[in-house]
């Protein structure tokens, strides 16, 4: 027999004056919804998304698709909301909800949870100590991830990680991401606003989601961490341990793999040789410097002026010696058509490994420039 424990915990945090985030945490249905938009705009999105969730899944749902169109109409009715009326335009919200699977006959299967996902809101499982994130944000930097442009840890920092590409109320119609997962004795799931995952490092958040507490106290001590480490955004937290009478998934240990040692060279090298292996090494660091210089591309301005264009360039920027990075293709994109942040992260100059990764790059960054407006 299935039963659930909950713990939910939001807090403004340090440095906002309302909390615009929202959230759920009953029977079958576990939600955080993350508000966006001037004038409490955001608080009414979050609000209307919950309310909207509370009416139609609290007691679960029959399949993936089932919540997914739930999710497709709650979108639809922020979007109303919003083209209607003067002081919410432009309003929208986050959204990650995981909702238990009711149309399971079979009862040698294990039940199920339905997780959906638009925006930057997270849901992670903790399953055997391992801690996942189960959900794909959408933003400006997870598509520099999935494009290999930016780790993970570069995107925790990146200056536009708090652009989202994707979101409930925008648009008047939105794609919506969802899994459907087994779940097993044990597992604990943790729902999230970016409030704390941009905060509290990962590994943090992992050890307290291992400790043995009641899903209660690890939501307060995460909201907690992340005021403590700043919280200079709103933060909410849902945890849900799992409790089952499902034999618990078989954990594989990983045998221990001993390290190769290489055995000390015992060759001796005369003065004679050792000077001509340094003249033909310093001959090869050149040859090799060179090659590097032409290796390589870079996105950057054409030059320092206001109606300077965005390029890609093969080399390396600066140049070396005689030889300069050449240009590859021109953008339409001016400086003077972009806000003062972007022309900053173009100013750093973006390198990448092949033309392909700095056209991605590019391709992105219009995207996110032509929805910024």
């Amino acid at each position: 027999m299935l039963t659930l424990a909950i713990g939910a915990a939001t807090d403004t945090g340090n440095l906002r004056g309302q909390n615009e985030d929202a959230h759920i945490a009953e029977q079958n249905l576990f939600a955080v919804a993350d508000g966006m938009g001037g004038h409490n705009a955001g608080e009414v999105a979050s609000a209307m998304a919950i309310e909207h969730l509370r009416g139609v899944a609290l007691n679960g749902v029959t399949s993936a698709e089932e919540f997914a169109q739930v999710v497709r109409e709650l979108n639809g009715a922020i979007y109303a909301s919003a083209t209607s009326t003067t002081d919410q335009r432009g309003m929208g919200t986050t959204l990650t909800a995981a909702a238990l699977l009711t149309s399971t006959s079979d009862t040698d299967q294990p039940s199920q949870i339905v997780i959906a996902n638009v925006g930057d809101s997270r849901t992670y499982l903790l399953r055997s100590g391992e801690l996942r994130q189960m959900s794909v944000d959408h933003s400006y930097v997870q598509e520099l991830v999935t494009e290999g442009l930016l780790t993970v840890g570069e995107a925790r920092t990146h200056p536009r990680r708090n652009i989202v590409t994707r979101a409930l109320g925008i648009d008047e119609q939105v794609s919506v991401d969802t899994w459907t997962i087994p779940m097993f004795d044990g597992d604990r799931f943790m729902l999230c606003s970016d409030g704390l995952v941009d905060e509290v490092p990962l590994d943090e958040i992992t050890e307290m989601m291992r400790e043995h507490s009641a899903p209660q106290h690890i939501a307060e001590r995460l909201v907690t961490a992340a005021k403590r480490h700043g919280g200079r955004d709103n933060i909410t937290v849902i945890v849900v341990d799992v409790n089952i009478n499902a034999a618990a998934p078989e954990v594989v240990a990983v045998p221990d793999i001993a390290p190769v040692i290489a055995s000390k060279s015992t060759t001796s090298i005369k003065k004679r040789i050792l000077a001509l292996v340094v003249v033909v090494v310093v001959c090869i660091g050149g040859f090799v410097a060179l090659r590097h210089q032409r290796s390589g591309y870079f996105v950057a301005f054409t030059n320092s002026s206001s109606s300077a264009t965005i390029a890609i360039y093969k080399g390396q920027p600066g140049g070396l010696l005689w030889i300069k990075p050449t240009v590859v293709e021109v953008s339409t994109t001016k400086r003077n058509g972009m806000r003062s942040e972007f022309q900053r992260e173009i100013d750093r100059v973006q390198q990448f490994d092949s033309v392909d990764k700095a056209r991605s790059y590019l391709k992105i960054f219009d995207a996110v420039l032509k929805a910024q407006g």
